[in-house]
C-alpha cells in the first residue's frame, strides 16, 4: 500500500507515527509542523491527512480531534526501519548491554535469562527468549554398564557432555555378550547423529532384523533421549510480565488477563515467537494476528551460529511501541550475543 503514498505523505505518515508513539494522543498538524515540517503549511499537512485517511492509514477519533496511526501506517513505518541504525540506541544503552555480557554465564539458560532481562530493562517492554538447546548436540556414544540385580546404567555421551546416566531395567541373567552386542547397535543406530533427528529414527525399518531380543534396551533408551529432548527443546525465558500494564491499552482488566494468561503458557509464547522462516531477519506483526493478545505489536528476532538458528528472541508492547527503539535493540542484541556464542563454541 506504501507504493500509492508520494514522498510528502510518507514524511507525514512517519512524524504522526513518531508523536504517536511519544505521546499516545491524537496527532494534529500543528504538532507535525512544528517538530518536523516548518516548510509546509499547516493547511497542507490537513489536507494530506485527510487523504492518508481515506487510503486507510489514519483515523480521526473525534471530528475536533487530530488523527492516530492505524495497522497500515505501522506496517509501512515498520518497513522503513534500517535496523543496523545505531542511532536508535543511545552510547549508554549499547555499553549497558555489551557490559551486562562480560560477567559469568555458565549455560544456555543462564544467556537465556540475561539477553531476556537485557531487552526488557533497554525497551521497557515484556521481553522473551527462547533457546534452542537441542539444535547442535550431537550423540558421540552411548554406553552400555551392567548393574546387579537386572539393572543397567545408560551413559549417553554427547559433544556437549554427558547428557544422561540413567538405569533401566534389562534381563536378571544378563550375560556379557549380551551387553556387548547391545552397546555395538544403540551405536551403530545413535552414534554420530544430532539430538534433533532422532526422531525420524525408523527402527524397524533400519535394523529390524539385529534388533530381534533387544527391542526393550532401545525402545529404554529412546524413552531416555525423547525425554531429554522434551525438557530441553524449548527453553523459555519470559521478562518484564507487567511492564505491558504500564501502559494505557491495556489498563481495561479483562485484557490484562488474557495478555498474562498468553505469556504465562510456555507453548503459547513460542508460538509467539514463531516465524513464518527461520531465515527471516526481523519478524513484525501488529496487531493481533491470532497472537492471543489483542491491541499489541510482537517483533521477533533469530539468533544464528552460521546458518544454524540457536535462539529467538522477541519483544511484545502496545502498537505503538518504540519500533526504532526496540528493533535497533535486537539487531545489536544478534551482534552481542553472536560474538558471546562463538566464543562459547570455540
Amino acid at each position: 500500500m506504501s507504493k500509492e503514498l508520494s514522498e510528502r505523505k510518507k514524511k507525514i505518515l512517519h512524524a504522526l507515527v513518531d508523536v504517536y508513539i511519544a505521546t499516545g494522543q491524537p496527532v494534529s498538524s500543528s504538532d507535525i509542523q512544528t517538530k518536523y515540517m516548518p516548510e509546509v503549511s499547516s493547511a497542507t499537512i490537513r489536507a494530506e491527512l485527510s487523504a492518508l485517511e481515506a487510503l486507510g492509514y489514519v483515523e480521526q477519533p473525534h471530528t475536533s480531534a487530530g488523527r492516530v496511526p492505524l495497522k497500515p501506517a505501522y506496517q509501512m513505518y515498520v518497513g522503513d526501519i534500517d535496523a543496523s541504525n545505531e542511532k536508535a540506541l543511545t552510547d549508554a544503552e549499547t555499553a549497558f548491554i555489551r557490559n551486562r555480557f562480560t560477567e559469568k554465564l555458565d549455560e544456555v539458560k543462564d544467556i537465556s535469562k540475561r539477553a531476556a532481562e537485557i531487552i526488557s530493562d533497554v525497551t521497557n517492554y515484556t521481553s522473551f527468549f527462547v533457546s534452542n538447546c537441542n539444535v547442535n548436540v550431537m550423540i558421540e556414544e552411548i554406553k552400555l554398564v551392567p548393574l546387579k540385580k537386572g539393572r543397567g546404567l545408560v551413559l549417553i555421551v554427547t559433544d556437549h557432555g554427558i547428557i544422561s546416566d540413567k538405569t533401566i531395567d534389562l534381563n536378571e541373567n544378563l550375560r556379557q555378550e549380551y551387553v556387548e552386542t547391545a552397546t555395538r547397535l544403540l551405536n551403530k543406530v545413535f552414534g554420530g547423529r544430532m539430538i534433533c533427528e532422532l526422531d525420524s529414527i525408523d527402527l524397524d525399518g533400519e535394523i529390524a532384523d539385529e534388533l530381534d531380543g533387544f527391542r526393550d534396551v532401545f525402545d529404554a533408551v529412546l524413552t531416555i533421549i525423547q525425554s531429554y529432548m522434551a525438557e530441553h527443546s524449548d527453553n523459555v525465558v519470559v521478562e518484564g510480565a507487567l511492564k505491558m500494564l504500564d501502559y494505557p491499552e491495556y489498563n481495561n482488566v479483562e485484557d490484562a488477563k488474557n495478555f498474562l494468561a498468553v505469556i504465562s503458557d510456555h507453548d503459547s509464547v513460542s508460538e509467539l515467537l514463531a516465524a513464518p522462516q527461520d531465515s527471516i531477519e526481523f519478524s513484525v506483526r501488529i496487531g493481533k494476528e491470532d497472537s492471543g493478545v489483542d491491541k499489541c505489536a510482537i517483533i521477533t528476532a533469530a539468533y544464528k551460529i552460521g546458518d544454524e538458528v540457536v535462539g529467538k528472541a522477541g519483544v511484545i508492547g502496545p502498537e505503538r511501541m518504540d519500533y526504532k527503539k526496540v528493533i535497533g535493540v535486537l539487531d545489536y542484541m544478534k551482534k552481542t550475543l553472536g560474538a558471546v556464542l562463538d566464543n562459547d563454541k570455540d
